[in-house]
């Protein structure tokens, strides 16, 4: 997985093209990026599926048809009745140049369970950053999960688990992880090695040039969020950060 010197992982996949956190924008991430990242909730009946936002309503049509908006409030069947593609086609959130006849081929519902996902890695040997996100759910339950289906598809090889709630990597063994944060943090590597991640990931706005030193000097990467500036990633390359993730290459 960290083989290569520098790597470009896809945010949410190719998100910039298809919408995010899909098959489709994962499969067309394939030979642009290194590596893609998606997002893991679960559903009010104990399912994992991927979706960013805990909230429905930016990507998809649920105030059409629910009550209800929020992942963990929903069931999988009437998650698998919304439509997550229309929003994309109708705002093309990052102007870029799109195949809209290509799109509107596409399933209406293309929400992927983590099963899906997994599938495809399985099948393309596409490795990926899976994000844990905040559940309602048993911490226990998910981890077991999660590692349980990792382990069905032998893809532990090919998986970095990370999240922002480190107390879920606490409870991962025999798997690569990180940390997620969204801001600096004082004595980093201390905190870091009882964790016992394999990775760093931070945001762009916090990234120092000593902690990224300093970890690598001590086995641990920094990946970068979200960096879709040319010049940018070279800097942070030249840092020694390994990956940055990107919504889109240029």
């Amino acid at each position: 997985m960290f083989e290569k010197k520098h790597i470009c992982i896809a945010h949410r996949g190719y998100r910039a093209k298809y919408p995010e956190n899909t098959i489709i924008a994962f499969q067309k991430a394939i030979g642009v990026f290194d590596m893609f990242e998606f997002d893991v909730q679960f559903t009010k009946d104990g399912v994992a599926v991927v979706f960013h936002d805990e909230d429905l309503r930016r990507c998809s049509d649920v105030l059409e048809k629910y009550d209800k908006y929020k992942i963990h409030e929903l069931t999988l069947e009437e998650i698998k009745n919304l439509d997550n593609v229309s929003w994309f086609i109708r705002k093309n959130p990052f102007d870029m140049e799109i195949n809209y006849k290509e799109l509107k081929k596409l399933p209406l519902n293309s929400i992927p369970t983590l099963e899906e996902v997994l599938k495809f890695i399985k099948k393309t040997s596409f490795s990926a950053n899976l994000e844990i996100k905040q559940s309602v759910l048993n911490q226990k339950y998910i981890i077991k999960y999660i590692s349980d289906m990792i382990e069905k598809y032998s893809l532990k090889e090919d998986i970095l688990i990370s999240s922002f709630n480190h107390s879920y990597l606490l409870m991962i063994e025999g798997f690569y992880t990180a940390a997620l944060f969204e801001t600096s943090k004082e004595n980093l590597l201390d905190y870091l090695k009882k964790l016992n991640v394999t990775a760093y990931h931070i945001s762009d706005k916090y990234v120092k040039d000593y902690d990224v030193k300093n970890l690598l000097d001590n086995g641990i990467y920094t990946n970068v969020y979200t960096v879709n500036d040319k010049k940018r990633r070279k800097e942070l390359f030249c840092m020694g950060v390994k990956g940055v993730f990107c919504d889109y290459v240029s």
